[in-house]
This record gives structure tokens, C-alpha cells and sequence, in this order.
């Protein structure tokens, strides 16, 4: 099994297709946030996905996870430099709470 993780592609996903619920005024904050993103300014093609899967699926050892496009490797990379360094500046902490 493997699971895939895309970065974003250019569909219809949120365009003149999807189906929206009323919105509701306590979730107005994330709303906002979210506009404050960054878009896909270079979305995938979706119909290059195939060929990714084949090779996926054909594969004699295939990965437990794999990021579709370009954008996911460059988001869990300073995601995960962040994190460790959080937890290198906290790693003296971490230790003592080993013990002896």
C-alpha cells in the first residue's frame, strides 16, 4: 500500500463545479487565514499523475508514501526543519526526562 500525498493540480476542485454549504460566521477566522495563503501559483497537471502511478504500482519495493508534484517536498522540508529545531533546542530537556 502507499499512500500518496499531492500537492495541489489544476482542477475544478473548488470552481463552478463544487457544491458549497452556507458559511458559517464562527469559522469566519479561518476563512481569512486561509486567503492569506499562498496559492498553487504552478499547478500540476492531473493527467501526469498516470504515469507516476504505473511506476508506483509496477514497482518491485514501492514507498509507503510519495508526494505527487512540486510543491509538497518543499512544504515538509521547512516543516520538518523546524521541527528539528525545536527539538535540538530541546533536547536537553528530552534527555533528562530519560533519567539515569
Amino acid at each position: 500500500m502507499t499512500l500518496i500525498e499531492p500537492g495541489g493540480y489544476s482542477t475544478d476542485w473548488s470552481g463552478p463545479s463544487a457544491k458549497h454549504s452556507e458559511e458559517n460566521p464562527a469559522y469566519a477566522g479561518v476563512r481569512e487565514a486561509a486567503k492569506s495563503r499562498p496559492s498553487a501559483a504552478n499547478p500540476g497537471d492531473p493527467t501526469a499523475t498516470r504515469g507516476a502511478i504505473l511506476k508506483v504500482v509496477d514497482a518491485e519495493e514501492p514507498p509507503l508514501r510519495i508526494f505527487f508534484g512540486k510543491a509538497p517536498i518543499e512544504i515538509a522540508t521547512k516543516d520538518y526543519e523546524s521541527r528539528l529545531a525545536t527539538w535540538n533546542e530541546w533536547q536537553p530537556v528530552s534527555v533528562e526526562a530519560h533519567g539515569a
